[in-house]
């Protein structure tokens, strides 16, 4: 066989195998404000009552996954919070969870 066939052979195989790779997801993460409305430990999810979160979504009220599990155990329906919503590929789950003081009453 030709030199610069068989060449051109193991090139055309090559690219061949690396174009039909699924590129990987990126992994994006945002910062969410809100409120737990009820927590289903089962389900390892919260329901939470959010803010607007710019670039990602309106306010609404929806649960979320929480990872690592044991974050959930510091929740309590009624806590305001934040959190990182992170998304990759169609999964959506929160980290990073802290909840925050509630805001001093003015009179």
């Amino acid at each position: 066989m030709n030199a610069k066939l068989l060449t051109f052979i193991c090139l055309a195989v090559a690219l061949s195998t690396s174009c039909n790779k699924t590129p990987a997801t990126a992994t994006k993460r945002y910062h969410l404000k809100g409120k737990v409305v009820s927590i289903d430990k089962q389900g390892n999810m919260a329901n939470i009552d959010s803010e607007a979160i710019p670039d990602f979504m309106s306010a609404m009220t929806m649960p979320y996954t929480v990872k690592p599990e044991g974050e959930l155990d510091q929740l309590k329906p009624g806590d305001a919070i934040t959190a990182d919503v992170v998304v990759q590929d169609e999964s959506a789950w929160l980290e990073n969870i802290v909840v925050t003081p509630p805001a001093p009453v003015s009179r």
